[in-house]
């Protein structure tokens, strides 16, 4: 009834803004030349709302193939300018004010190229551009409330969508990358741009689609991510901007990050620093988000795990600190550097539950684990961009890192069945340390050649991963039953890793018609991957860990080779229909070597892998095939005894594993009413399934053998949409709604006894987002996730379970210079083990208050966990076996927090450097509109 009561005032509000729509109006027309008469595709109409000095653009649309457009839904009884303008054509623009119900027909206009002499200074900058596939907009036609960042600029922009953990999307897609000034800016996350730098620094956004891994716009549109632009203000393309955030508060919780940037021509240099004990794991959670709140519109407080309430599990400390380095070389040259380090300190502890199925017997262990880590990691990338001629694109990407890592953790269980009180109690405590290091590379080279579609494409990447890891292990158990002998174990283990892949690969693309284009590609694969580990027992005469145990002894290499030739065809019907199709021919040589004097297993596989893709404007329709190789340690021809209770016997006879994958997708964003709708099915059966052959016995000893099986399979089918409202009263709404279908169809053997396992899943989503006059900002949004496991061939109980989640986000700026933000979020599972907790309310708030001139300086006050409920459990089914984890989350505390922005301009005047703050006010760029001159 809760969820009701709350939902109502939005269900009512959705028929209030049905019911609005209609008394709105229409307006409609055709732009053709004035010379020629003919259509003018893809011209831009903007409508604006004269109303505000700012012009605000309240829609805007492009003409189709017959000069025609229409614009629905529009606002009536309010003074608006319909703009309309063409590349190197005369703009339009008509100031009326609609009837409520009016179709408003402005007939056919004849727009008029600008001439080769002709000058046109004007103060009004259209707020929206369309080129091809760029779409400008312009930021001075979107009003943003002061020191709003980047991702409060695109919000108001149409056709984007920012979810609740930050990502952007436009038009319905993913915006992989956001670029300032054409640079890559800290490539690991868009919202470090999006959620850090500020609004009123960017003079224009661009969006257009991501190709640069798609020179020869292979991949179908449906599929193409998108990139983001901001084109800097001229004032900012020299300056020194940044903030530096810190704070203080009970439970000896503290937090302090700082974000400088220093650019100036074509450098760019960018440094990040972070340090918490808050959970912020890194850049791309809260702490570099926040801005006067407790959760700025980005990185989620809770994330959730499986079919439980989550929160970051166990309380970190972490250091974290970045640099970013972007610099040209003329225009034929761009160089982007990062490097990253961090430094977690994590104290996990957690409670399980553990339940497994057999027959008549249900075999339980509840166990408590308690562990502490540390974690070093170095990360240093680089990309070099080089375009020696226009026809020509060649791309470096080297990357190195090296991590380290100590973790000591002690688990205790006792173990139970239905006929047993007490099998038996076991305590484990495990020491161990290691160090990865990876150095890889790729490389591309591409050039078209003056035949429209003929390219040649020449690629390589390599991968060189070394790991170490060295680990101390005691385990105690004590039995209450005769079927399990009570032991002591004391080992150390060795284990040297390697893992080196090589490939190269040249494409040549060669247009056969107008329509018909055939590509083949050729390509040398090899693998180099070792696991060598070495197991000792502790001697008690000596001391020392000098007893070696051959029996958890491995030493497994497996060399691979794979030579690849993938011929393809492509037929375009029209625009935006396509088939291409392509067979990618395998052939593999492994070498598989064991230790132990036991022969090698050499393989050889001829493989053929279609791909079929066929694209109907808005539809996509798919089949591929692809191949894995079954793990090496898999395929031992012996048996390792971990425990008395756990052993594996590897099987040398398993087969690799393909899978047919089928894909059916629509995609549809209608630009005029700000619709998005997103519908796909899919399915992907395996021939030569891996699985694990299990027999388990009274007391819960497992014994387990990997065999090959078909059938196993499983589907889905999604479903979203999302619509955005046209601003009324200051008023803007938007809703998403999000339906997911599921099912997998799996097979297992336990105790001699075949079994199959049917998991069905429905996950519900609707979100609701309202603003109004960016004085109030909420964000509702429910979750429903059910699964149901269903068991055939064995007698085993059915399963299933449901959770909730109801959050609700808030940012109130009122009174002035107040802003009041919060969450609530609810959280329930239905189905938990005894001691676990059900349910939770999880409460924040915080008061912010700007300080300083120009407001760069803030004082907030943060509360997390208010009631002090939060949670995070677990809950995961598979075969027999029945998980439930409930783990140590950050509790309740209070924050207060001081964070200064600051920006200094660097203008280079005749007598020298001029350093100006921020306290200045740009002046309004004035347009000055030239034709464009052949060759220039």
């Amino acid at each position: 009834m809760s969820f009701i009561k709350t939902l109502l005032p939005f269900a009512f509000l959705l028929i209030a803004f049905n019911t609005l729509a209609q008394n709105r109006a229409i307006i409609k027309g055709k732009v053709v030349d004035s010379s020629s008469k003919a259509p003018l595709e893809l011209a831009t109409i903007a409508v604006l709302d004269m109303r505000d000095t700012t012009a605000a653009l309240i829609s805007y649309t492009t003409s189709d193939k017959k000069g025609e457009f229409t614009l629905h839904n529009m606002q009536a009884d309010i003074p608006i300018k319909i703009l309309i303008t063409f590349v190197s054509y005369k703009p339009y623009r008509k100031t009326f004010t609609l009837k409520k119900g009016e179709t408003f027909d402005l007939g056919t206009i004849h727009l008029s190229p600008q001439q080769l002499n002709e000058v046109v200074v004007m103060g009004e900058r259209p707020p929206i551009v369309i080129r091809k596939d760029t779409i400008e907009f312009n930021t001075e036609a979107f009003k943003t409330r002061p020191n709003a960042l980047v991702e409060d600029l695109l919000k108001k922009l149409p056709g984007v969508q920012i979810n609740a953990d930050g990502f952007v999307l436009f038009n319905g897609k993913s915006v992989e990358k956001v670029l300032v000034d054409g640079h890559e800016y800290f490539m690991n996350d868009t919202r470090i741009a999006t959620k850090n730098l500020n609004a009123d620094m960017i003079d224009k956004v661009q969006v257009y689609d991501d190709r640069d891994n798609d020179p020869n716009h292979l991949v179908p549109d449906n599929d193409v991510k998108k990139i983001i632009n901001l084109k800097f203000k001229k004032a900012y393309k020299k300056s020194i901007f940044g903030k530096l955030y810190a704070g203080a508060g009970t439970e000896d919780r503290y937090t302090a990050s700082g974000l400088i940037n220093m650019f100036k021509d074509t450098l760019q240099v960018s440094l990040l620093g972070l340090a918490n004990n808050l959970n912020n794991t890194g850049f791309s959670f809260n702490d570099l988000y926040t801005l006067g709140g407790v959760n700025r519109g980005g990185g989620s407080i809770l994330s959730r795990g499986g079919f439980g309430f989550a929160g970051p599990t166990g309380i970190q400390k972490i250091i974290s600190n970045g640099i970013n380095i972007n610099t040209d070389y003329g225009k034929k040259l761009k160089i982007n550097l990062v490097y990253f380090y961090s430094r977690t300190n994590n104290l996990f502890n957690s409670l399980t539950n553990r339940q497994q199925l057999t027959g008549d017997t249900d075999f339980t262990t509840n166990s408590n684990t308690s562990r502490t880590s540390i974690n070093n990691s170095h990360n240093l990338s680089a990309e070099v961009r080089m375009q020696p001629n226009p026809a020509t694109q060649i791309t470096y990407s080297p990357a190195f890192s090296y991590t380290d890592n100590q973790a000591n953790s002690t688990t205790i269980g006792n173990s139970f069945s239905n006929f047993i009180p007490q099998v038996s109690q076991a305590s484990t405590s495990d020491n161990n340390s290691g160090n990865t290091a990876q150095f890889s590379q790729s490389f591309s080279y591409n050039h078209q050649y003056k035949k429209q579609g003929e390219s040649l494409n020449i690629s390589h990447s390599l991968q060189i991963s070394p790991n170490n890891g060295y680990d101390y292990n005691i385990s105690d158990l004590k039995s209450f039953t005769t079927g399990l002998i009570s032991y002591d174990l004391n080992r150390f283990a060795n284990s040297i890793n390697k893992n080196n892949d090589f490939n190269v690969g040249v494409g040549f693309n060669y247009p056969i018609s107008k329509k018909l284009a055939g590509s083949i590609g050729v390509s040398e694969d090899y693998s180099h991957h070792v696991n060598n580990t070495i197991t000792y027992d502790f001697d008690t005469a000596t001391g020392l860990y000098d007893s070696f145990l051959q029996t958890l002894s491995t030493n497994l290499t497996r060399n691979q080779s794979t030579q690849s030739i993938n011929p393809g065809l492509r037929y375009n019907f029209k625009e935006g229909y396509a088939l291409s199709a392509n067979v990618n021919t395998q052939v593999i040589q492994a070498d598989n070597q064991f230790d132990r004097n036991i022969p090698d297993i050499n393989q050889n596989f001829v493989e053929f892998l279609p791909n079929i893709n066929l694209q109907l404007s808005k539809f996509n329709i798919s089949y591929s095939r692809s191949f894995t190789q079954p793990n090496i340690g898999d395929m031992i021809p012996y048996t390792v005894v971990f425990s008395p209770l756990y052993q594996v016997t590897g099987n040398p006879n398993l087969k690799p594993t393909t899978r047919d994958n089928y894909a059916f997708r629509y995609s549809n964003f209608q630009r005029q009413s700000q619709t998005s709708m997103n519908f796909s099915i899919g399915a992907t059966i395996e021939q030569n399934a891996i699985f694990r052959q299990r027999t388990l016995n009274a007391v819960g000893a497992e014994t387990s053998t990997p065999i090959n099986m078909n059938g196993r399979y499983n589907d889905y089918i999604n479903g979203s949409f999302s619509k955005s409202f046209k601003k009324h009263n200051g008023v803007s709404f938007s809703e998403f709604t999000s339906l997911g279908l599921s099912n997998s169809h799996g097979f297992f053997e336990i105790n001699h006894q075949d079994g199959f396992q049917d998991t069905y899943g429905i996950g519900l989503q609707q979100s609701i987002t309202l603003n109004w006059k960016d004085i109030i900002d909420i964000t509702e949004n429910y979750t429903l996730n059910s699964s149901a496991v269903s068991y055939t061939g064995v007698n085993y109980s059915n399963q299933n379970n449901t959770t909730h989640y109801f959050d609700t986000h808030f940012n109130i700026f009122w009174p002035k210079n107040i802003n009041v933000e919060g969450t609530y979020t609810y959280s329930y599972n239905s189905i938990v083990s005894p001691g676990f907790q059900k349910s939770a309310n999880l409460v924040n708030l915080s008061i912010a208050h700007p300080l300083l001139k120009h407001d760069r300086g803030e004082i907030k006050l943060t509360c997390y966990d208010i009631f002090d409920q939060a949670i995070s459990t677990h809950r995961s089914i598979s075969e027999n076996i029945i998980n439930d984890t409930q783990s140590q989350v950050l509790r309740r505390y209070f924050l207060v927090t001081l964070q200064f922005r600051f920006n200094k301009s660097l203008v280079r005047s005749a007598s020298g450097v001029k350093t100006t703050s921020d306290d200045s006010k740009d002046k309004k760029p004035m347009m000055i509109m030239m034709p464009r001159l052949g060759g220039m």
